[in-house]
């Protein structure tokens, strides 16, 4: 008998309001953490877009940190105190100029050295694979490849593999409830490079949470045992512990 983990932690959220393509308003995001915590979730790391060539390091973090405040100012004025604590971080879009920059590491998630890193929407070449492989080996942040399984449309099942050799991946509840997808998902878990599981929600409606539906069929289809896992390997990254 598996026991149940006592943090629950969906590492990919779009909670902030009136950032990038998260919820429009507060009163949206405090609709999603609602709902994330009566699907069980107790820790939501806010992954926001981030991409070099737009603006500056600090030009982001100065806006995450006025959306953060709006939020909080907002849940303590109508009294929401049922809702995740927020870990705030950042969904990096890779670039090889990421790895000069001298405010890197102020991109990481919470207190530690990892850093959600989005790949390129192309196909994924040699090259990519060894600046991404630099990036995992240049001793400054530790990276966490933002849903793996997407990538599947711009390289084969090896190359996604080999991506893991680099740096452990997180995972989207989506392609676990997509019956396309489920398959691929499956052997990423059981690949055993696969630290985090995310929901990757932006709104309430089209990118809604669903991460208790998503936990429900891990542990229908490979076992409850693979969510712990998942949970216990996410706790220890937000403890800035080896993965």
């Amino acid at each position: 008998m598996h026991t149940a983990p006592e943090k629950i932690i969906d590492f990919h959220t779009h909670i902030l309001p009136a950032f990038d393509d998260g919820p429009a308003d507060c009163r949206t995001a405090a609709q999603m953490l609602v709902k994330l915590y009566e699907q069980g979730v107790t820790h939501a790391v806010s992954t926001s877009h981030f991409y070099r060539y737009d603006e500056s390091i600090g030009d982001f973090l100065a806006r995450r940190d006025r959306a953060y405040s709006e939020l909080r100012a907002y849940l303590s004025a109508e009294r929401i105190t049922h809702v995740p604590e927020i870990i705030l971080g950042a969904e990096v879009y890779f670039t090889t100029a990421l790895i000069d920059d001298p405010d890197l590491e102020k991109l990481c998630i919470g207190d530690t050295d990892y850093i959600l890193i989005e790949l390129p929407y192309t196909q994924i070449t040699q090259n990519v694979k060894d600046s991404f492989r630099s990036l995992a080996a240049c001793g400054r942040v530790r990276p966490i490849l933002a849903h793996l399984e997407r990538y599947a449309a711009y390289a084969g099942e090896e190359t996604l593999f080999e991506l893991l050799e680099s740096a452990p991946a997180q995972i989207n509840c989506e392609s676990v409830l997509s019956a396309p997808s489920c398959r691929l998902a499956a052997k990423l878990l059981k690949s055993g490079g696969v630290a985090a599981l995310g929901s990757d929600c932006h709104n309430m409606t089209t990118r809604a949470p669903k991460f208790s539906e998503a936990r429900k069929k891990l542990s229908r289809k490979i076992g409850a045992g693979v969510f712990t896992e998942l949970m216990v390997s996410s706790a220890e990254i937000l403890e800035n512990g080896d993965f």
